[in-house]
């Protein structure tokens, strides 16, 4: 038996008053998740403990097989890791993304913490820039392909938890700046001079096109020695995911990681190239995990019309082909599952349940794939606990 665990972000929600009390989930057209709905085992899974902050660090290590209490990560180091490098003994790993504040009436708020979906090719010339021009302060700055990098700094742990920038949409920043590191605020100052000098943020201005004037540091935390996949289930497993945070834990476990070109962690990423890639890995693996995080970005920033095209092609360019393959193939088992709800109505992370469906079973008891899945089948107290049952056929 061959199993495949797609992890997708963003598709859960709340009821919206002005779409008639309904979820984006239901206003989508999903013929493809609802067919599967008649054939498979459905239910909810607290993906994220209660006493951990919500973030795709916490649910992805627990879809992925690993007690995110026991294995407590940072999503820095992790990031490192998919990115191939490490820190020094005497350096701490931090993300640096590449953002777009505006200017308030006392304060800076986020505004797109994507920078405008920021290709890896002016990633590339505005990180560059921070390399050259970041003066007087231990850091050393490492591309990460778009708006996500990071930056080492030669510090101590920092215990503060810094927040995520894609937590901030339309928040004012000042009360969420380093507290205990001044020199975080030091090189933040730095690069927001340099940035704004940049040509290419001349020519946005120019464009009429926001400019990506600042660094957002965040993400700080442990690398866990993690066991393998292989040590945990006994068999082998790929990865398919655009996250470099989800690649770090895929490598720290021993997963095959599979880049694909095009895929972007945005909903124009390509998913027919990611599908393809997963299907092939089907062939040489056991188990194959693909990760879509296209929901998330269009949930953060509160686009519920955006959300219902992301789910619908989520159901039309992932589920359909996928299902089709397994219509001719008895060999493989599937399970969809939410990371966890990433709210456009509170354009934040939440904890509350999310639903999972495995399929093929008998039968099902559901003719729809949205919230209603939640009040039905087994409650699983945490994401290892679903991914052991799933892997030892007790679904």
């Amino acid at each position: 038996m061959k199993y495949l665990v797609v992890i997708v972000a963003g598709l859960t929600d709340k009821p919206f008053a002005e779409k008639d009390n309904k979820t984006p989930l239901q206003l989508a057209d999903t013929p493809n998740l609802d067919a599967l709905t008649k054939n498979a085992t459905c239910g909810p899974v607290q993906t994220i403990p209660d006493d951990l902050h919500p973030g795709n660090e916490i649910s992805c290590l627990g879809l992925l097989g690993l007690d995110p209490k026991k294995y407590s990560a940072g999503h820095a180091p992790l990031s490192a890791m998919g990115l191939g490098i490490r820190p020094a003994q005497d350096e701490v790993a931090l993300c640096c993304d590449l953002i777009t504040l505006q200017p308030s009436h006392d304060d800076m708020v986020m505004k797109d913490y994507t920078a405008g979906h920021l290709s890896r090719s002016d990633s590339g010339l505005l990180m560059d820039a921070l390399k050259e021009q970041v003066v007087d302060a231990p850091v050393t700055f490492h591309p990460g392909g778009g708006y996500h990098n990071l930056m080492f700094i030669k510090s101590p742990p920092i215990a503060e938890k810094l927040s995520p920038p894609n937590e901030l949409i339309g928040e004012g920043i000042r009360k969420f700046m380093p507290e205990e590191n001044r020199e975080l605020i030091f090189v933040m100052n730095q690069a927001q001079i340099i940035l704004h000098n940049h040509a290419y943020n001349r020519k946005r201005v120019a464009d009429n096109e926001d400019p990506v004037n600042s660094i957002w540091f965040w993400g700080n935390g442990e690398l866990p020695s993690l066991p393998t996949f292989r040590e945990r289930y006994d068999k082998s497993a790929s990865l398919i995911t655009a996250s470099l945070m989800v690649k770090g834990i895929g490598k720290l476990t021993g997963m095959g990681i599979v880049d694909v070109e095009g895929a972007t962690g945005f909903a124009d990423t390509n998913y027919s190239a990611k599908v393809s890639a997963t299907l092939k890995e089907l062939e040489s693996k056991d188990v194959v995990f693909l990760h879509i995080s296209a929901g998330e970005e269009v949930s953060l920033k509160g686009d519920i019309d955006d959300k219902v095209l992301m789910i619908e092609d989520f159901d039309t360019e992932v589920i359909r082909p996928l299902a089709q393959v397994m219509e001719t193939n008895e060999n493989i088992k599937m399970m969809v599952v939410v990371n966890h709800v990433s709210s456009a109505m509170s354009m934040k992370y939440e904890r509350s349940p999310v639903p999972y469906l495995v399929y093929p079973t008998q039968s099902g008891d559901a003719y729809q794939y949205d919230e209603q899945l939640l009040e039905t089948g087994k409650l699983f107290d945490s994401a290892p606990d679903l991914l052991t049952a799933f892997l030892t056929n007790q679904l």
